[in-house]
């Protein structure tokens, strides 16, 4: 059934703030031109919007102003009810309260019999458990981590593959038994984020939150193991050893499956550790990991591939898509997150996203750079997807 449904911009600021969503207020003058304006909109046309075949290019999202200007539309665009919407907005809310009652009462009761420093990681836990049950929104999706409306899942169906059994994901690499991306939790859930697709892309990859508990025991158990190699993505540049290059992780691999390793090396499968955070929580991060994980270094190979068309069919060189349609090449912003995230006058050439230089190192030990272009172009569809829907790029009928 068809419904007509009225809005404004006092309307659409008013619904926003009741959804708990974030809106650009601008946007709604692109959106709600007149307080008379009116819209159209069928249940069906969401539903058929989220789960149709979408290519990589043409294609139009819903916007969060035009979503957020009505709770019929809103609902409609998430298959629920706005009783249901209401719901999962309040019961977000009672989590945040809750919490926060949590935070202060561990602190006031444990002044006298804990310390500082174990009230403040006991407050961490509570933060870390919250999010990971709650994520950053109500209405985002807990795989592909995009606002639910513009889910990206279904691009990752998308692919064809001979082999039944890999549940349409790429195999990794020979020789790199893992794939880790270890979360952040401010990062964990934010629609901006990238390595949130790696798990739907590639079969033996986990997201792991660092301060979750059940997440830490996984970590902490894997970096225990005698017969891996852990390797994070990261560059040793200030301490004294050096870092570990791709031609290292590639005689390691040669070695394990020609069974020539000596027992005094004591390597195994690779591990690859790709950090999920900003530049400071990161490198916080990586310094608290054991000292026997490798530290590899990626940026010859980050900057031969941004800047060489040659390199891998010059998959990594068309990141930037402008309004217009138009790609941007800049040597100086060369990620496909930089429009979601923009960096300043004086980037680093390898200051791309976790996404990127995962795909980097998989490409560079062996992953085919069809599979790594599909997984590229789905974070772009997603990266272009929030760009209109938070009215950054305006989708034109």
């Amino acid at each position: 059934m068809q419904q007509s449904v009225s809005c404004s911009r006092g309307a659409t600021i008013n619904n926003a703030m009741r959804l708990g969503l974030k809106t650009i207020v601008y946007a709604t003058s692109i959106f709600c031109p007149t307080p008379t304006s009116s819209f159209s909109i069928t249940s069906r046309t969401f539903a058929q919007d989220r789960h149709q075949n979408a290519t990589f290019t043409g294609e139009s999202a819903s916007s969060l102003a035009h979503l957020a200007s009505s709770p019929e539309r809103f609902a409609a665009s998430l298959n629920m009810t706005i009783e249901q919407v209401d719901e999962a907005i309040n019961a977000r809310k009672l989590a945040s309260t809750t919490l926060n009652e949590q935070l202060i009462a561990i602190e006031e009761d444990n002044k006298q019999n804990m310390t500082a420093a174990e009230i403040g990681r006991q407050k961490h836990r509570m933060i870390c458990q919250h999010r990971f049950n709650h994520f950053r929104n109500a209405f985002v999706c807990k795989k592909c981590w995009t606002f639910t409306p513009i889910c990206v899942c279904h691009l990752f169906g998308q692919r064809e593959r001979s082999d039944m059994d890999s549940d349409n994901k790429a195999q990794l690499p020979n020789g790199v038994e893992k794939l880790i991306v270890w979360t952040h939790h401010d990062e964990y859930g934010r629609t901006s984020n990238t390595g949130s697709l790696l798990p739907l892309g590639l079969q033996q990859t986990s997201i792991l939150m660092k301060g979750l508990l059940e997440h830490e025991q996984i970590m902490n158990e894997l970096l225990c193991r005698k017969n891996v190699t852990p390797v994070v993505l990261w560059p040793d540049k200030k301490s004294k050893r050096a870092s570990t290059t791709i031609s290292d992780l590639k005689r390691i691999i040669a070695d394990n499956s020609s069974g020539n390793q000596s027992e005094s090396s004591n390597h195994g499968g690779i591990v690859l550790i790709s950090i999920e955070g900003t530049w400071n929580t990161a490198r916080k991060m990586v310094n608290k990991l054991p000292p026997h994980v490798l530290r590899l270094d990626l940026s010859d190979e980050i900057r031969l591939n941004f800047t060489t068309p040659e390199m891998n069919e010059g998959i990594f060189i068309d990141n930037s898509v402008t309004a217009a349609g138009e790609t941007s090449q800049s040597p100086s912003a060369p990620s496909l997150l930089s429009p979601l995230r923009r960096q300043g006058k004086g980037a680093k050439q390898d200051n791309v996203s976790t996404l990127e230089a995962t795909i980097v190192a998989l490409l560079a030990l062996g992953l085919s750079v069809d599979e790594a272009s599909f997984i590229l172009n789905c974070a772009r569809r997603k990266v272009k997807r929030i760009q209109e829907y938070t009215g950054k790029i305006y989708a034109r009928d």
